[in-house]
């Protein structure tokens, strides 16, 4: 016993995909844009279509990425560039959860793989490497670079003006502060900074990571100022010469988002604050110089 289908009984998606399929020499898939395709919603699993927005042919998997369905393009070996696939290419962020080795995979084709990096796992993904299966990222890395040797530098210093600090507490000094982003969390940041201001009873110098005083947990008093890296002390307060101080630290911030530094100073004895003034002695507008600050990223 046969049935016979009649054309009004095929739906228009099916009716266009079976006119668009000739089997002569080749089969040619039905060409559609992006749009046409989405407007095909949840074809049948195996659906063949050429995406003309893509210029891939694809199909429609029951995993297309991280057990979901889809479209997957049909290729062979990947993304590539050029004549011949002369470019092999790949993205920078793995969207799925995946296993390099023969055993997930089936077959010991699958032991061995690399990745161009740099190269990311999004978040809720991971990468599985099985016991004597290999996965290699190749650049992206600064596998050049050993512990203790310098990433990178940033240098920042203000122009010869004039500035007054009056701050019990530990104040940015204008103009002068860097930025830097660190490329491993376990990299530290070596900060080095030179001041020139005139001399306070006692003068207290810091340094602030976004806005916050670094050193916190160093404690002050009445005489120093809270996080101080150094405090200088002079029997009387001296705002006729200039003096010069020399500071750093070792900070240890455990991340790789972008970091703004800056120098901090205060002037001030039993309580009562001082003027300091940076880059110029106190009693005359006459003694111009700079002051500078430094960061340099050192691998962990």
């Amino acid at each position: 016993m046969s049935t016979k289908i009649i054309g009004n009984q095929i739906d228009a998606t099916t009716r266009a995909i079976m006119e668009a399929l000739q089997v002569t020499e080749q089969i040619n898939l039905p060409a559609l844009n992006q749009s046409q395709v989405n407007a095909l919603g949840t074809p049948a699993y195996g659906t063949l279509v050429y995406n003309t927005t893509e210029d891939m042919a694809q199909i429609y998997k029951a995993d297309a990425a991280q057990g979901v369905p889809g479209w997957d393009d049909v290729g062979g070996g990947g993304p590539s560039v050029g004549e011949d696939s002369i470019i092999r290419t790949n993205g920078t962020t793995i969207g799925e959860t995946l296993t390099v080795g023969p055993s997930a995979n089936g077959g010991v084709e699958f032991t061995n793989g690399f990745s161009a990096g740099p190269i990311s796992i999004a978040n809720g993904n991971t990468v599985t490497v099985e016991n004597g299966a290999q996965w290699f990222v190749l650049g992206g890395e600064d596998n050049d670079v050993g512990e203790g040797q310098i990433m990178q530098m940033r240098y920042s210093q203000t122009p010869p003006d004039r500035y007054l600090i009056t701050a019990q507490n530990l104040s940015p000094i204008p103009n002068l502060e860097v930025t830097i982003q660190p490329s491993h969390t376990d990299s530290k940041i070596l900060l080095m900074a030179m001041v020139n201001s005139d001399a306070r009873h006692v003068t207290s110098y810091g340094f602030l990571r976004n806005n916050s005083v670094l050193t916190a947990n160093l404690s002050g008093n009445t005489n120093v100022g809270s996080g101080s890296v150094l405090t200088t002390y002079h029997s009387v307060d001296d705002n006729d010469d200039m003096y010069n101080a020399f500071i750093q630290y070792m900070d240890m911030p455990n991340t790789t988002n972008p970091l703004t530094y800056s120098v901090g100073v205060s002037a001030s004895w039993n309580g009562s604050t001082r003027n300091l003034y940076i880059n110029d002695r106190g009693s005359g507008n006459d003694m111009r110089s700079i002051s500078s600050l430094t960061a340099y990223e050192i691998r962990g």
